[in-house]
């Protein structure tokens, strides 16, 4: 195969350089390494700067909110440890600590640019590789996501690659394979929605016994977090507040996003009082229970919420009709809001098209497809924002690159 459809490793190293050094030069340049004196660490980072906060505090794993509320379990704890040694090092909420973030975050996208190398290669097109590396090198959500979001989005987005890159790619050990999914929904449970997909998977490639490795090395992975979530609040799960995310989307005044926070302790005195009345647990069950009556009420607003929801996890809104603004400035007048829709709508189409005309595996297609579905489901019918989509958008950008190698060599056929 020649050296254009398989990158050496000096064109691999040229790639993550470059990915890396955009990322950086985007932050110093858009004021990506400051932060404001005195910001507090909700103000920062949310949630997990909150738990990053208790745990130097000595408080242990806890506080979501900053607001004492005790034990949690509201998220999953590998960014909240990361926050709380990027913090010890710069000296609680500061620009450094924040360039510590912005550098870690940038070096993870520029390693997803160069795994997406190896992805279009396990999906039987080599020759697109390259292209998705540079093409997601310069993605314009990729490196805004990298000092505009003090979040695990893009360590995320660079798990899930991995973990579908070694699920795909034949000869691949099944234990890895587990242990990467297992590290994945330890990271961020979300993904736990392409259980199914992944086991029938190896299930249909290496049977029944493979899947069952599968499904044994990931649960080893989640059930020290899992026993630890039992015995400090008496629910064997990864996160329980998903009742939460269901309310918070679900009522007379939703449309589709998480705001307003109509029902959440974060921002609610009558729900945080709730929450620090039931538990972190049962106050999850009790939103659940009132999200599922209202949804049962009202089937015909939810499913025109969830279409909504759909619509704006896959294409986003387009800013000539959103009316939120940033700065002061509306979306329609922001050219930052027309250069993030037309990178969704792009990569969205380019996937569809790859899915559609490609030459792919049917089982590789398969699993790509759903994957793609299932990942956005909990979204569908919960609330959607922006960086919800970006950990499957790797994929999507690599797809766009098979896409275009496809209807390249198709050209050349007909010369």
């Amino acid at each position: 195969m020649s050296s254009d459809a398989q990158p050496g490793h000096k064109a691999l190293w040229t790639l993550f350089f470059a990915a890396f050094g955009v990322r950086l030069a985007a932050a110093l340049a858009l004021g990506g390494f400051s932060i404001k004196a005195g910001t507090s660490a909700w103000d920062w980072g949310h949630e997990p700067a909150c738990i990053a906060q208790a745990l130097l505090e000595g408080r242990g794993y806890s506080d979501p909110w900053g607001q004492g509320t005790g034990a949690t379990a509201w998220l999953t704890p590998p960014f909240p440890l990361l926050l709380a040694v990027a913090m010890k090092l710069g000296g609680g909420v500061t620009a450094t600590s924040m360039a510590i973030v912005v550098t870690l975050q940038a070096l993870a996208s520029a390693l997803t640019a160069v795994l997406l190398v190896k992805l279009a290669r396990t999906l039987g097109c080599p020759r697109a590789g390259r292209l998705a590396g540079w093409l997601f090198a310069f993605y314009p959500i990729a490196i805004s996501n990298t000092f505009q979001l003090v979040w695990d989005t893009t360590f995320v987005a660079l798990a899930l690659t991995w973990v579908l890159e070694r699920v795909l790619r034949p000869g691949t050990s099944v234990v890895g394979n587990g242990l990467a999914y297992g590290a994945l929904l330890v990271l961020n449970p979300a993904p736990a929605s392409l259980a199914p997909l992944l086991l029938g998977f190896t299930w249909r490639r290496s049977g029944l016994k493979a899947a069952a490795t599968f499904a044994l090395a990931a649960g080893a992975l989640c059930a020290p977090w899992m026993l630890r979530n039992q015995l400090a609040l008496g629910a064997f799960s990864l996160r329980p507040n998903l009742g939460v995310e269901l309310r918070i989307g679900n009522h007379d005044e939703a449309d589709g996003r998480p705001v307003p926070f109509k029902y959440h302790p974060s921002h609610v005195p009558e729900e945080l009082a709730l929450y620090r009345e039931l538990g972190e647990v049962q106050y999850s069950a009790e939103n659940r229970e009132r999200a599922v009556a209202w949804i049962r009420a009202n089937p015909g607003r939810f499913v025109s919420l969830s279409a909504r929801r759909s619509t704006l996890f896959w294409v986003s809104e387009p800013p000539s009709s959103d009316t939120r603004q940033t700065s002061g400035k509306s979306a329609a007048r922001d050219p930052a809001s027309w250069v993030k829709y037309a990178s969704y709508v792009l990569a969205a189409v380019g996937a569809l098209v790859a899915l559609a005309k490609a030459r792919l595996e049917r089982d590789v297609r398969i699993l790509l497809v759903l994957s793609l579905l299932a990942f956005g489901a909990p979204y569908y019918l919960t609330h959607v924002s922006e960086r919800y989509r970006f950990p499957v958008d790797p994929l999507l950008v690599a797809l766009g690159a098979v896409a275009v190698q496809h209807f390249r060599e198709r050209r050349n056929v007909v010369r």
